[in-house]
């Protein structure tokens, strides 16, 4: 049986307390603390994705082969990541989730006299902050397997050529006139944070040298403060607080959590918590989507921003969790009852 890395829990139970945080109506969000620490949920939820994706493909993949008795070739492999049966159950997983929110949201509109979409509704996330999300996590069932192959084979020019069509993308959204509302939902801007999470799995003994980590870091952080004091590129005018030159800082960081933190597990109620935030995440992303978008804290969006904080995450990560093990429950009854057929 897997051995269950909770580090990966407890990064996705802090990136969505981060998100959670960073949704709050503050009067400046471009604070160091912001840029540095805050705005990084996302990248890094994008560099787990990677690796997560990647180790469920890799497992599918070994399962093949030991089935053929042979290595699989290029194009069989991509016929196992593209095959129905490795699609659709992910499909699912995303959607279930996510159809009740959106259903919930078009009940509300409503409410509110507005008439909304559907096609708008269920194909470009839903509304509220970080609805690009879940069409990103679509697109990535389609683009992952390029990218895992590529990584597999070649990781160093995989990373390389990822990062080149990143910033291929990003030069022609500066340039063409690209609307920064499409620009959201695309799942081009983290090419490189997701190939980079397929490297940590696939490649654990291949290590980056130090003074690349540092280099990088260095970059990132540069740009950041050049972002702090003003200063803008015309290139990134997007979301440039989280765009290509932030992965340089994010990917050092995250190498040095995964190198002290790898194999740690915190005891007691604290790492039983973080562990079921970890497991929630996408259900509390989706929940504080809602609740922000539609102003359900009513009073406590008035309240000192140290009472928000409390307040907000209680609610969203208490509603999150629930509804986290309400869908396990239900899908629980609906197997037991399949069992029994």
């Amino acid at each position: 049986m897997r051995k269950r890395i909770y580090f990966l829990d407890y990064m996705k139970a802090i990136c969505v307390l981060m998100v959670i945080i960073t949704h709050i109506d503050w009067a400046n969000k471009n604070r160091m603390i912001f840029l540095l620490v805050i705005n990084m949920a996302v990248p890094i939820f994008m560099i787990i994705s990677g690796f997560n994706f990647d180790m469920s493909y890799h497992r599918r993949i070994e399962s093949a082969e030991a089935a053929i008795g042979r290595k699989a070739s290029f194009w069989e492999q991509l016929g196992i990541m593209y095959s129905p049966k490795n699609i659709w159950p992910r499909m699912v997983r995303f959607a279930t989730p996510f159809i009740p929110i959106a259903l919930l949201e078009l009940a509300l509109k409503n409410m509110q006299g507005k008439d909304v979409s559907l096609a708008r509704l269920f194909f470009l996330g839903g509304f509220g902050p970080g609805s690009y999300y879940v069409p990103l996590m679509f697109e990535l069932l389609l683009v992952f397997p390029i990218i895992y192959l590529l990584i597999k084979d070649y990781p160093y020019l995989g990373l390389f050529i990822t990062a080149l069509l990143q910033l291929g993308y990003e030069c022609w959204v500066a340039f063409s006139g690209f609307e920064k509302y499409w620009y959201r939902l695309l799942i081009f801007r983290y090419l490189l944070l997701i190939a980079f999470g397929c490297f940590l799995y696939l490649h654990p003994d291949k290590r980056l040298h130090k003074r690349t980590l540092v280099s990088m870091m260095l970059i990132g952080v540069e740009y950041l403060v050049l972002y702090h004091n003003g200063v803008h590129f015309p290139i990134f005018k997007y979301w440039s607080p989280t765009v290509m030159p932030t992965d340089f800082y994010i990917i050092p960081v995250v190498v040095i959590l995964f190198r002290l933190f790898y194999h740690s597990q915190i005891p007691g109620r604290i790492g039983q918590l973080l562990e079921t935030m970890g497991k929630a995440s996408y259900h509390i992303f989706l929940v504080q989507m809602v609740y922000y978008h539609f102003d359900l804290g009513g009073p406590i969006f008035a309240m000192h921003w140290g009472i928000q904080i409390v307040l907000n995450v209680l609610i969203t990560v208490s509603v999150g969790i629930a509804y986290y093990q309400l869908e396990n429950y239900i899908r629980g009854q609906i197997k037991a009852k399949k069992a029994q057929a």
